[in-house]
Protein backbone atom coordinates (compact mmCIF):
# COMPACT_ATOMS: atom_id res chain seq x y z
CA UNK A 1 0.00 0.00 0.00
CA UNK A 2 1.13 3.12 -0.83
CA UNK A 3 1.76 5.90 1.67
CA UNK A 4 0.18 9.36 1.69
CA UNK A 5 1.72 12.85 0.96
CA UNK A 6 0.75 15.68 2.00
CA UNK A 7 3.34 17.61 -0.59
CA UNK A 8 3.42 17.78 -4.21
CA UNK A 9 5.08 14.70 -4.70
CA UNK A 10 3.62 11.79 -6.06
CA UNK A 11 2.43 9.22 -3.42
CA UNK A 12 4.19 6.22 -5.03
CA UNK A 13 5.68 5.66 -8.37
CA UNK A 14 3.24 5.64 -10.87
CA UNK A 15 5.36 5.48 -14.03
CA UNK A 16 7.34 2.54 -13.03
CA UNK A 17 3.71 0.47 -13.15
CA UNK A 18 3.44 0.94 -17.01
CA UNK A 19 5.60 -0.95 -19.48
CA UNK A 20 5.57 2.16 -21.88
CA UNK A 21 6.34 5.77 -21.26
CA UNK A 22 3.84 7.69 -19.17
CA UNK A 23 4.17 11.47 -20.63
CA UNK A 24 1.55 12.65 -18.96
CA UNK A 25 3.37 12.70 -15.08
CA UNK A 26 5.99 14.22 -16.16
CA UNK A 27 4.36 17.16 -17.13
CA UNK A 28 1.76 17.51 -14.40
CA UNK A 29 4.61 17.51 -12.22
CA UNK A 30 6.90 20.08 -14.15
CA UNK A 31 3.47 22.49 -14.02
CA UNK A 32 4.02 25.20 -11.17
CA UNK A 33 2.80 28.49 -11.04
CA UNK A 34 5.09 31.06 -12.46
CA UNK A 35 5.63 34.43 -11.20
CA UNK A 36 9.13 34.94 -11.96
CA UNK A 37 9.89 35.88 -15.74
CA UNK A 38 12.63 36.41 -18.41
CA UNK A 39 11.78 38.50 -21.33
CA UNK A 40 11.80 36.43 -24.40
CA UNK A 41 10.13 35.90 -27.78
CA UNK A 42 7.25 33.41 -27.61
CA UNK A 43 8.25 32.15 -31.33
CA UNK A 44 6.70 32.70 -34.56
CA UNK A 45 4.65 29.26 -34.38
CA UNK A 46 3.30 29.51 -31.08
CA UNK A 47 0.00 32.35 -31.52
CA UNK A 48 -1.30 29.49 -34.40
CA UNK A 49 -0.62 26.62 -32.54
CA UNK A 50 -2.17 28.32 -29.24
CA UNK A 51 -4.90 29.35 -31.12
CA UNK A 52 -5.63 25.54 -32.39
CA UNK A 53 -5.04 24.26 -29.40
CA UNK A 54 -7.60 27.04 -27.62
CA UNK A 55 -9.88 26.07 -29.96
CA UNK A 56 -9.50 22.50 -29.35
CA UNK A 57 -9.98 22.71 -25.50
CA UNK A 58 -12.94 24.63 -25.88
CA UNK A 59 -14.99 22.14 -28.10
CA UNK A 60 -13.89 19.49 -26.25
CA UNK A 61 -15.10 20.72 -22.66
CA UNK A 62 -18.24 22.26 -24.90
CA UNK A 63 -17.63 25.38 -23.87
CA UNK A 64 -18.68 28.77 -25.44
CA UNK A 65 -16.72 29.36 -28.35
CA UNK A 66 -14.16 32.39 -27.77
CA UNK A 67 -14.67 31.94 -24.25
CA UNK A 68 -10.79 31.98 -24.09
CA UNK A 69 -8.87 34.51 -25.66
CA UNK A 70 -5.67 34.15 -26.33
CA UNK A 71 -3.41 37.61 -26.47
CA UNK A 72 -0.20 36.91 -27.84
CA UNK A 73 0.58 40.37 -29.19
CA UNK A 74 3.35 42.24 -26.74
CA UNK A 75 2.14 45.75 -26.88
CA UNK A 76 -1.45 44.23 -25.70
CA UNK A 77 -0.27 41.87 -23.54
CA UNK A 78 1.59 44.77 -21.71
CA UNK A 79 -1.43 47.17 -21.38
CA UNK A 80 -3.74 43.73 -20.11
CA UNK A 81 -0.62 43.37 -17.87
CA UNK A 82 -0.55 46.76 -16.14
CA UNK A 83 -4.88 47.00 -16.53
CA UNK A 84 -5.15 43.51 -14.47
CA UNK A 85 -3.96 44.88 -10.70
CA UNK A 86 -5.47 47.74 -11.26
CA UNK A 87 -7.86 48.18 -7.86
CA UNK A 88 -7.50 47.38 -4.30
CA UNK A 89 -8.85 44.02 -4.22
CA UNK A 90 -6.04 42.94 -7.41
CA UNK A 91 -3.27 44.19 -5.55
CA UNK A 92 -2.84 40.43 -4.50
CA UNK A 93 -1.53 40.41 -8.44
CA UNK A 94 1.24 43.74 -7.72
CA UNK A 95 4.20 41.20 -8.42
CA UNK A 96 2.63 41.19 -12.67
CA UNK A 97 4.67 45.31 -12.48
CA UNK A 98 7.94 43.84 -12.13
CA UNK A 99 7.14 40.68 -14.52
CA UNK A 100 7.91 40.61 -18.17
CA UNK A 101 5.33 38.28 -18.99
CA UNK A 102 2.92 39.75 -21.44
CA UNK A 103 1.76 37.42 -23.28
CA UNK A 104 -2.15 35.64 -21.87
CA UNK A 105 -5.31 33.63 -22.03
CA UNK A 106 -8.24 35.58 -20.69
CA UNK A 107 -11.40 33.58 -19.57
CA UNK A 108 -14.83 35.76 -20.79
CA UNK A 109 -17.83 34.36 -19.47
CA UNK A 110 -21.66 35.95 -19.27
CA UNK A 111 -22.30 37.94 -15.62
CA UNK A 112 -25.41 36.16 -15.51
CA UNK A 113 -23.77 32.98 -15.43
CA UNK A 114 -21.13 33.83 -12.81
CA UNK A 115 -23.87 35.24 -10.74
CA UNK A 116 -26.04 32.20 -11.29
CA UNK A 117 -26.49 29.67 -8.43
CA UNK A 118 -25.61 26.96 -10.47
CA UNK A 119 -22.98 28.79 -13.42
CA UNK A 120 -22.74 26.49 -16.50
CA UNK A 121 -20.20 27.88 -18.55
CA UNK A 122 -17.70 28.56 -16.33
CA UNK A 123 -16.39 25.25 -15.28
CA UNK A 124 -16.16 24.34 -18.44
CA UNK A 125 -14.45 27.44 -19.76
CA UNK A 126 -12.01 26.53 -16.97
CA UNK A 127 -11.40 22.88 -18.09
CA UNK A 128 -10.31 24.26 -21.28
CA UNK A 129 -8.27 26.83 -19.70
CA UNK A 130 -6.18 24.85 -17.73
CA UNK A 131 -5.92 21.86 -20.59
CA UNK A 132 -4.27 24.92 -22.39
CA UNK A 133 -1.80 25.51 -19.63
CA UNK A 134 -0.75 22.07 -19.50
CA UNK A 135 -0.28 22.38 -23.00
CA UNK A 136 1.83 25.85 -22.31
CA UNK A 137 3.84 23.95 -19.90
CA UNK A 138 4.59 21.16 -22.19
CA UNK A 139 6.47 23.96 -24.63
CA UNK A 140 8.61 25.04 -22.05
CA UNK A 141 6.49 28.30 -21.00
CA UNK A 142 5.93 29.46 -17.13
CA UNK A 143 2.00 30.09 -16.41
CA UNK A 144 0.29 31.33 -13.60
CA UNK A 145 -3.63 31.54 -12.84
CA UNK A 146 -5.01 34.71 -11.50
CA UNK A 147 -7.79 34.80 -9.78
CA UNK A 148 -7.71 38.59 -8.49
CA UNK A 149 -7.90 40.63 -11.82
CA UNK A 150 -10.01 43.77 -12.70
CA UNK A 151 -12.69 42.34 -14.73
CA UNK A 152 -13.55 46.29 -16.15
CA UNK A 153 -10.31 47.29 -17.14
CA UNK A 154 -9.71 43.97 -19.08
CA UNK A 155 -13.04 43.45 -20.87
CA UNK A 156 -12.45 47.63 -21.53
CA UNK A 157 -8.84 46.73 -23.12
CA UNK A 158 -10.23 43.44 -25.04
CA UNK A 159 -13.46 45.20 -26.54
CA UNK A 160 -15.28 42.54 -24.80
CA UNK A 161 -19.54 43.47 -24.62
CA UNK A 162 -21.84 44.82 -21.86
CA UNK A 163 -22.56 41.43 -19.74
CA UNK A 164 -19.72 40.03 -20.05
CA UNK A 165 -17.06 39.77 -17.54
CA UNK A 166 -13.40 38.22 -16.74
CA UNK A 167 -13.56 35.58 -13.97
CA UNK A 168 -10.03 35.04 -14.66
CA UNK A 169 -6.56 35.10 -16.54
CA UNK A 170 -3.16 33.59 -17.12
CA UNK A 171 -0.19 34.87 -18.07
CA UNK A 172 2.77 33.12 -19.89
CA UNK A 173 5.82 33.62 -20.76
CA UNK A 174 9.86 32.24 -20.60
CA UNK A 175 10.67 31.33 -16.58
CA UNK A 176 13.62 32.49 -14.45
CA UNK A 177 15.43 29.28 -14.46
CA UNK A 178 16.26 29.34 -10.98
CA UNK A 179 14.61 32.18 -8.67
CA UNK A 180 16.46 34.09 -5.71
CA UNK A 181 16.48 31.72 -2.46
CA UNK A 182 15.08 35.45 -0.91
CA UNK A 183 11.97 35.50 -2.72
CA UNK A 184 8.61 36.01 -3.34
CA UNK A 185 7.94 33.34 -5.54
CA UNK A 186 10.50 31.03 -3.66
CA UNK A 187 8.29 31.74 -0.55
CA UNK A 188 5.23 30.85 -2.68
CA UNK A 189 6.72 27.92 -3.97
CA UNK A 190 8.26 26.50 -0.25
CA UNK A 191 4.95 27.67 1.53
CA UNK A 192 1.90 27.02 -0.63
CA UNK A 193 2.42 25.67 -3.81
CA UNK A 194 4.04 22.65 -2.62
CA UNK A 195 1.66 21.80 -0.07
CA UNK A 196 -1.03 18.82 -0.79
CA UNK A 197 -3.84 17.45 0.99
CA UNK A 198 -3.15 13.89 0.86
CA UNK A 199 -5.24 11.44 -1.20
CA UNK A 200 -6.99 10.00 2.06
CA UNK A 201 -8.16 13.24 2.78
CA UNK A 202 -9.65 14.13 -0.25
CA UNK A 203 -11.12 11.08 -1.75
CA UNK A 204 -13.29 8.99 -0.62
CA UNK A 205 -15.05 5.37 -1.53
CA UNK A 206 -18.85 5.52 -2.42
CA UNK A 207 -20.25 7.89 0.18
CA UNK A 208 -18.45 10.86 2.33
CA UNK A 209 -18.23 8.18 4.89
CA UNK A 210 -15.80 6.19 3.86
CA UNK A 211 -12.12 7.31 2.74
CA UNK A 212 -10.25 6.36 0.25
CA UNK A 213 -7.37 4.40 0.97
CA UNK A 214 -4.92 3.55 -2.31
CA UNK A 215 -4.80 -0.01 -3.52
CA UNK A 216 -1.95 -2.32 -3.21
CA UNK A 217 -0.64 -2.26 -7.35
CA UNK A 218 1.77 -4.07 -9.02
CA UNK A 219 4.05 -3.34 -12.20
CA UNK A 220 3.29 -4.95 -15.48
CA UNK A 221 -0.16 -5.58 -17.51
CA UNK A 222 -0.58 -2.02 -18.22
CA UNK A 223 1.28 0.06 -21.52
CA UNK A 224 0.69 3.57 -21.54
CA UNK A 225 -0.90 4.99 -25.19
CA UNK A 226 1.72 6.56 -27.06
CA UNK A 227 -0.04 9.90 -27.72
CA UNK A 228 0.56 11.73 -24.24
CA UNK A 229 0.81 15.32 -25.61
CA UNK A 230 -2.37 17.83 -24.31
CA UNK A 231 -3.66 18.02 -28.13
CA UNK A 232 -3.90 14.77 -28.65
CA UNK A 233 -5.49 13.60 -25.55
CA UNK A 234 -7.72 16.29 -25.81
CA UNK A 235 -8.66 14.90 -29.49
CA UNK A 236 -9.00 11.23 -28.09
CA UNK A 237 -11.54 12.68 -24.99
CA UNK A 238 -13.24 14.27 -27.68
CA UNK A 239 -13.79 11.24 -29.86
CA UNK A 240 -14.37 8.91 -27.00
CA UNK A 241 -11.29 6.97 -27.75
CA UNK A 242 -10.19 4.42 -25.29
CA UNK A 243 -7.39 1.47 -25.98
CA UNK A 244 -5.22 1.28 -22.91
CA UNK A 245 -5.52 -2.05 -20.52
CA UNK A 246 -4.84 -0.13 -17.22
CA UNK A 247 -6.73 -1.76 -14.00
CA UNK A 248 -9.80 0.09 -12.84
CA UNK A 249 -7.55 0.80 -9.33
CA UNK A 250 -4.55 2.18 -11.15
CA UNK A 251 -6.84 4.29 -13.65
CA UNK A 252 -8.82 5.89 -10.43
CA UNK A 253 -5.87 6.36 -8.22
CA UNK A 254 -3.97 7.97 -10.99
CA UNK A 255 -6.77 10.41 -11.52
CA UNK A 256 -7.49 10.86 -7.62
CA UNK A 257 -3.67 11.80 -7.59
CA UNK A 258 -3.74 13.82 -10.89
CA UNK A 259 -6.44 16.10 -9.12
CA UNK A 260 -5.07 16.51 -5.90
CA UNK A 261 -2.05 18.12 -7.47
CA UNK A 262 -3.89 20.53 -9.67
CA UNK A 263 -3.97 24.53 -9.01
CA UNK A 264 -6.41 25.95 -7.06
CA UNK A 265 -6.50 29.76 -5.40
CA UNK A 266 -4.25 30.22 -2.57
CA UNK A 267 -4.00 26.58 -3.20
CA UNK A 268 -6.50 25.98 -0.54
CA UNK A 269 -8.20 22.85 -2.50
CA UNK A 270 -11.27 23.45 -1.72
CA UNK A 271 -12.43 19.75 -3.02
CA UNK A 272 -13.80 16.07 -2.54
CA UNK A 273 -13.66 13.10 -4.45
CA UNK A 274 -15.92 10.12 -3.95
CA UNK A 275 -15.08 6.92 -6.22
CA UNK A 276 -17.98 5.25 -7.30
CA UNK A 277 -17.76 1.58 -8.26
CA UNK A 278 -20.69 -0.32 -7.08
CA UNK A 279 -23.08 -1.26 -10.09
CA UNK A 280 -26.30 -0.25 -8.52
CA UNK A 281 -25.28 3.20 -7.65
CA UNK A 282 -22.88 3.36 -10.97
CA UNK A 283 -26.57 2.67 -12.81
CA UNK A 284 -28.29 5.37 -10.42
CA UNK A 285 -25.33 8.07 -11.14
CA UNK A 286 -25.87 7.36 -14.72
CA UNK A 287 -29.23 8.20 -15.26
CA UNK A 288 -28.70 11.40 -13.11
CA UNK A 289 -26.13 12.18 -15.21
CA UNK A 290 -28.69 11.76 -18.42
CA UNK A 291 -26.88 8.65 -19.68
CA UNK A 292 -27.52 5.05 -20.20
CA UNK A 293 -24.18 3.53 -20.61
CA UNK A 294 -22.76 1.01 -18.62
CA UNK A 295 -20.04 2.81 -16.69
CA UNK A 296 -16.97 1.21 -15.38
CA UNK A 297 -16.55 3.58 -12.42
CA UNK A 298 -17.26 7.37 -11.64
CA UNK A 299 -15.73 9.83 -9.51
CA UNK A 300 -17.59 12.60 -7.91
CA UNK A 301 -16.15 15.27 -7.85
CA UNK A 302 -17.59 18.38 -5.29
CA UNK A 303 -16.67 21.81 -3.81
CA UNK A 304 -16.88 24.09 -0.90
CA UNK A 305 -18.20 27.12 -1.83
CA UNK A 306 -18.53 30.69 0.05
CA UNK A 307 -14.75 31.19 0.66
CA UNK A 308 -13.35 34.45 1.79
CA UNK A 309 -11.80 35.12 -1.42
CA UNK A 310 -15.24 34.77 -2.86
CA UNK A 311 -16.53 37.76 -0.94
CA UNK A 312 -13.41 39.54 -1.53
CA UNK A 313 -12.96 39.02 -5.06
CA UNK A 314 -17.00 38.68 -6.32
CA UNK A 315 -16.39 35.25 -8.20
CA UNK A 316 -17.32 31.31 -7.43
CA UNK A 317 -13.74 29.85 -6.96
CA UNK A 318 -15.26 26.45 -6.58
CA UNK A 319 -16.54 26.51 -9.91
CA UNK A 320 -13.11 27.41 -11.18
CA UNK A 321 -11.15 25.20 -8.93
CA UNK A 322 -13.05 21.90 -9.11
CA UNK A 323 -12.97 22.10 -12.82
CA UNK A 324 -9.31 22.61 -13.01
CA UNK A 325 -8.80 19.44 -11.12
CA UNK A 326 -11.18 17.96 -13.53
CA UNK A 327 -9.32 18.59 -16.62
CA UNK A 328 -6.03 17.18 -14.57
CA UNK A 329 -8.23 14.03 -13.96
CA UNK A 330 -9.88 13.42 -17.52
CA UNK A 331 -6.30 14.14 -19.14
CA UNK A 332 -4.57 11.65 -16.87
CA UNK A 333 -7.38 9.13 -17.96
CA UNK A 334 -7.04 9.48 -21.55
CA UNK A 335 -3.15 9.21 -21.10
CA UNK A 336 -4.59 5.80 -20.29
CA UNK A 337 -6.27 5.12 -22.95
CA UNK A 338 -9.20 5.02 -20.48
CA UNK A 339 -12.42 6.60 -22.13
CA UNK A 340 -14.02 9.40 -19.86
CA UNK A 341 -16.49 11.87 -19.52
CA UNK A 342 -16.86 15.19 -17.53
CA UNK A 343 -20.02 15.86 -16.42
CA UNK A 344 -20.58 19.41 -15.09
CA UNK A 345 -24.41 20.56 -16.29
CA UNK A 346 -27.55 18.70 -17.15
CA UNK A 347 -27.62 16.63 -14.19
CA UNK A 348 -29.55 16.33 -11.18
CA UNK A 349 -26.90 18.08 -8.65
CA UNK A 350 -28.90 17.31 -5.19
CA UNK A 351 -30.02 13.56 -5.73
CA UNK A 352 -25.80 13.07 -6.85
CA UNK A 353 -25.33 15.06 -3.27
CA UNK A 354 -27.98 13.03 -1.34
CA UNK A 355 -26.43 9.66 -3.15
CA UNK A 356 -22.57 10.29 -2.33
CA UNK A 357 -23.98 11.53 1.31
CA UNK A 358 -22.08 14.60 0.84
CA UNK A 359 -21.91 17.12 3.82
CA UNK A 360 -24.24 20.11 4.28
CA UNK A 361 -21.84 22.54 2.57
CA UNK A 362 -20.47 20.32 -0.29
CA UNK A 363 -21.76 20.87 -3.51
CA UNK A 364 -21.25 18.52 -6.34
CA UNK A 365 -19.52 20.15 -9.10
CA UNK A 366 -18.79 17.57 -12.01
CA UNK A 367 -19.21 13.76 -12.35
CA UNK A 368 -16.21 11.92 -14.41
CA UNK A 369 -17.10 8.52 -15.90
CA UNK A 370 -15.02 5.85 -16.90
CA UNK A 371 -16.04 3.59 -19.48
Amino acid sequence: MAETKSDRGPSRDYPSLSESPWGLWDLMFKRRSCRKYVPGELGAELPGELARVVALALETRGAAAESIIPVTDPGVGASLRKRSYKGFANKINVWLSRAPANAFLVMDVPQEDLNGQRPSELPKASMAMEDCVLWLTGKGFGTCWLGGVNSAEISSLMGLGSGIKVPAVVCFGSPRKAPATLSFDNFMRNALSRKRKPLTSVAYVETMQESYLPAGLSAGGFSAPQVQDVAGLLEALRDGRTGGGASLDLAVEACLEAARIAPSASNFQPWDFIVIKDAKRLEQLADLCGENTAWRAAIVAAGTPGTWTAGLFDKPFWMIDVPIALSHMSLMAASMGCGARVFTDGMDEGAINSLVRAERNVRTVGVMRLI
